[in-house]
């Protein structure tokens, strides 16, 4: 039977050297990773919360840089799902955001943004509203740009359809 750390696939941290399974894997001989980063996670299906873990791994994967411009600045069919958005002007990353699929564990390339909060508020007051989970909708179109007078129009839109809170 294996240790703790060669059933998890580490065999580089088995207290037991040469690795304790050696005779139940090829792989016994693992060199230490310099910085014995681990890229390998627990299965999604043994996380206590999921959400926030998905969360956390983004913001490892993905670091925000707040003098950045905003990654769907200018893009004319940003975000993807059922409704993409039109991106913002100016903004800078101040979010991350998951989606079109907004699985918080779904951490590919494509799924996680650096957004600025506009964008991120917009395409969920479009999207969030009768969103289907296993049925995302459309592909984040990272190429396509909106003309100047889409964005102009997109941001007349948005600054006379302010959300308002109900009074309690």
């Amino acid at each position: 039977m294996a240790c703790i750390s060669c059933g998890s696939g580490l065999h580089f941290e088995c207290k037991v050297q040469p690795c304790c399974c050696s005779s139940e894997t090829e792989v016994i001989d693992e060199p230490i990773p310099e910085n014995r980063r681990i890229d390998t996670y627990k299965r999604d299906s043994t996380l206590k919360d999921q959400q926030s873990t998905g969360r956390k791994r983004a913001a490892a994967l993905y670091p925000l840089d707040r003098a950045a411009p905003c990654e769907w600045r200018g893009l004319r069919n940003a975000g993807g799902g059922q409704f993409p958005i039109v991106g913002c002007s100016s903004g800078t990353q101040q979010a991350r955001h998951h989606g079109p699929d907004k699985n918080t564990l779904n951490n590919e390339e494509g799924n996680v943004h650096r957004i600025c909060h506009r964008c991120h508020n917009r395409w969920h007051t479009k999207n969030d509203p009768g969103y289907e989970w296993g049925n995302p909708g459309k592909s984040h179109d990272p190429l396509t740009k909106a003309l100047p007078e889409e964005t102009l129009d997109s941001e007349v839109y948005w600054a006379r359809n302010k959300t308002v809170k109900a009074k309690d």
